[in-house]
């Protein structure tokens, strides 16, 4: 059972009694913290790998063993561009639908307010159409 109370500025205080606003201001922190240690992580560990495989090479020249060439590690398959395209069509269309709706909905009295909707859902359908053109042209 959640026991809420009024806070200082007229905010409700939830869990453990920590005010909305230092919550407020704890998320972005512990986003950019997060991201930061993912990535110190994956740095490390790229650079852990390269270690081992060389410290392998070096093992195999001081036995003698006849050293294989050294493969460059595996890359991620290219993807075709009209694919991004789409995505990002895909995403601003409904982004621009969403606001056409949603304006309107929240704008009773004056609907009319749901046409600056239409920008952003204009620029998903231009991707969508540029990526459609684009596959095409690929399949010559």
């Amino acid at each position: 059972m959640i026991q809420r109370q009024q806070g200082v500025l007229g905010k409700e205080i939830a869990m453990f009694g920590i005010d909305a606003g230092v919550v407020a201001l704890l998320i972005p922190i512990v986003a950019v913290v997060g991201g930061m240690a993912i990535a110190i992580v994956g740095v490390i560990t790229k650079g852990k790998e390269e270690e081992l495989r060389h410290k392998e090479r070096i093992i195999a020249m001081e036995k003698g063993i006849p050293v294989p060439e050294m493969s460059p590690p595996p890359s991620r398959r290219e993807k075709p561009r009209y694919l991004a395209i789409r995505g990002w069509g895909l995403v601003i269309t409904l982004i621009g639908v969403a606001l056409i709706i949603s304006i309107s909905i929240g704008q009773q009295d004056d609907p009319r307010h749901g046409v600056w909707g239409l920008l952003p859902t204009a620029l998903g359908v231009g991707l969508l159409i540029a990526a459609w053109l684009e596959k095409k042209d690929m399949e010559k």
